[in-house]
């Protein structure tokens, strides 16, 4: 394992962060909030991105490196943030369903400036996979929204 990454460990390795964040985040929503189906539905799209990120933890070994944990601190202090936020609305589940449907807009704008960041093909095909789970799961949260 060298100790500088080459542009396709970098492009993998920031994949891998935002899929990861992205389970956590779902996972952790699942958890707080009131209503069961959301919560259902939240831990869904967390279980069907976790292949996506053990594959990637895979390609990244592949390469020479070790998959990187994302900042815990960081996620810690924006689920507190994510939290407190929703305690204090009225309606806590269409809160909760709003955040993780921001969080999906921002995921999409991320993926769409980092689209061409390596001309690897397995990046490519790793890339589109997540941009096709963000997309399907904004639809998703966007029905549950308007529910």
């Amino acid at each position: 394992m060298s100790i500088l990454r080459s542009e396709q460990q970098l492009a993998l390795q920031q994949l891998y962060r935002l899929v990861q964040e992205s389970i956590d985040h779902y996972r952790d929503s699942a958890e707080f909030v009131e209503d069961s189906n959301t919560a259902q539905l939240f831990t869904r799209i967390a279980s069907e991105r976790e292949p996506l990120a053990e594959q990637l933890a895979q390609v990244i070994r592949d390469t020479g490196d070790l998959p990187a944990a994302p900042d815990a601190d960081k996620e810690a202090g924006e689920q507190m943030l994510h939290r407190l936020r929703a305690w204090f609305t009225a309606d806590q589940t269409r809160d909760v369903v709003k955040q993780r449907l921001q969080a999906e807009a921002e995921l999409a704008k991320v993926l769409a400036d980092s689209k061409n960041q390596t001309p690897d093909k397995t990046y490519q095909a790793l890339h589109q996979r997540f941009v096709t789970q963000v997309e399907n799961a904004s639809q998703t949260l966007k029905q549950a929204h308007q529910a």
